[in-house]
């Protein structure tokens, strides 16, 4: 099992990371009543992976942020505006696909690799039989939901 420690750092470079970063742009947002935010999920967020808890906590939280956060916008701008003027403000969280990186082999401490071998087995024979997409499919997909395409 993952040292405590590393556990929730990991929870607050994937969480509280971009959840702070929303709360300092939000207020312009909301000014401006126009803006696009995309936080990067996983299917790690509904898949039950095993030996990535924290990572799939983390990508679960921020899939569930990003839907409770445009909920709330929405609901703000009904009460502020009495329902004469619509929220334009668009929070996505997307699933980019199994994207290849160096994660797949890096993601791992050392000690994972000396005492639990078997898991590193595990999650290759896993990656053997998972879809491979280019990295240009969730970057286009991000370009194409910044330019405000997304409501459609």
């Amino acid at each position: 099992m993952t040292n405590p420690d590393d556990w929730w750092s990991q929870m607050e470079i994937m969480v509280k990371s971009p959840v702070e970063l929303t709360r300092l742009i939000l207020p312009s947002l909301r000014e401006r009543n126009t803006g696009v935010v995309i936080y990067t999920s996983s299917r790690a967020a509904v898949a039950d992976l095993p030996w990535t808890s924290a990572y799939n906590c983390a990508k679960t939280s921020m899939m569930c942020f990003a839907g409770t956060l445009q909920n709330e916008l929405d609901a703000l701008k009904k009460i502020e505006c009495r329902n004469s003027e619509e929220n334009r403000i668009s929070i996505y969280s997307i699933h980019p696909g199994e994207i290849e990186t160096s994660l797949h082999e890096k993601a791992f401490p050392e000690k994972t690799k000396q005492e639990a071998p078997y898991i590193i087995e595990h999650m290759k024979r896993i990656g053997a039989s998972r879809p491979h997409f280019e990295a240009g499919l969730p970057a286009w997909t991000c370009v194409y939901l910044a330019a405000g395409k997304g409501q459609a």
